[in-house]
């Protein structure tokens, strides 16, 4: 929009569609510029950008939590020599994770300026510096109901076309992307939780009868081999050093030591 010489010389700075709403709804609380204003917000200007473009940029976020914040955690965490697929695993996670909530909370601001495009009554809040009295807004055609707007038929018109082909693309390209990222974070889910449940060592499994009844039974030397052969791969260090919750009960901090 450009300037307009205002009452007493002030300069009034023009919204881009403020033409026959001004004098009634506050102008940057109309729909359409509601619009222009997100397009130029922080990060909401991504999805405007080609859909390649705006990917590489959601793979950015991706790759810098997944590497420089998710994958120190995870390896302190999973620090065991075969756990490394767990510590790849659970950085994805984390990554993806943070990734999908920004594309979220992109979602979250276009679907509210999209259904305030698409409505034909809208919400707005009274300007305290601009009272609504003694305007004559009926010359204006609109009518007011509390703190709700009509649109007239042409400014209804006008940004319903702004959402079909302005807005909705960018929702479309939003959602697909939340769907993709969502789907690698729930694969790696189900891989982490497979992979764990086969190489998680709890010392708490042998309150349990049924490992009781192993342990102690003379005969049955496949428990002994078997916790042989998982110690031996674990660099024959003690169970308890990969857990750090048990690592701290034991004290045992210095033998964990490499």
């Amino acid at each position: 929009g450009g300037e307009e010489a205002g009452l007493g010389g002030e300069e009034k700075v023009m919204m881009p569609f403020d033409k026959g709403a001004s004098e009634f709804v506050p102008v940057d609380m109309q729909p359409a510029n509601e619009w222009m204003n997100l397009k130029k917000e922080f990060l909401f200007d991504w999805p405007l950008l080609e859909e390649p473009e705006f990917l590489k940029r959601i793979g950015g976020v991706f790759a810098f939590f997944a590497i420089v914040i998710s994958y120190p955690i995870a390896a302190t965490t999973y620090d065991a020599p075969d756990e490394t697929l767990l510590r790849l695993l659970a950085s994805v996670i984390g990554g993806g994770a943070v990734s999908l909530a920004l594309v979220a909370r992109l979602i979250m601001g276009y679907s509210f300026v999209a259904s305030r495009l698409k409505d034909e009554i809208v919400y707005f809040e009274t300007d305290e510096r601009r009272p609504n009295s003694g305007l004559g807004l009926s010359r204006l055609g609109y009518e007011r109901q509390g703190d709700t707007w009509i649109k007239p038929s042409e400014i209804a018109r006008r940004d319903y076309l702004i959402w079909e082909f302005s807005v909705q693309p960018v929702e479309k390209v939003l959602q697909n992307t939340a769907k993709g990222l969502a789907g690698v974070i729930l694969v790696c889910l189900i891989a982490f939780n497979t992979l764990n449940s086969n190489t998680a060592y709890d010392p708490r499994f042998i309150q349990s009868e049924s490992h009781l009844r192993e342990l102690i039974n003379p005969n049955n030397e496949g428990v002994a081999n078997r916790e042989a052969a998982r110690l031996r791969e674990r660099g024959n260090k003690p169970a308890y050093c990969y857990s750090r919750y048990y690592q701290a009960v034991a004290g045992g901090e210095a033998q964990c030591r490499d």
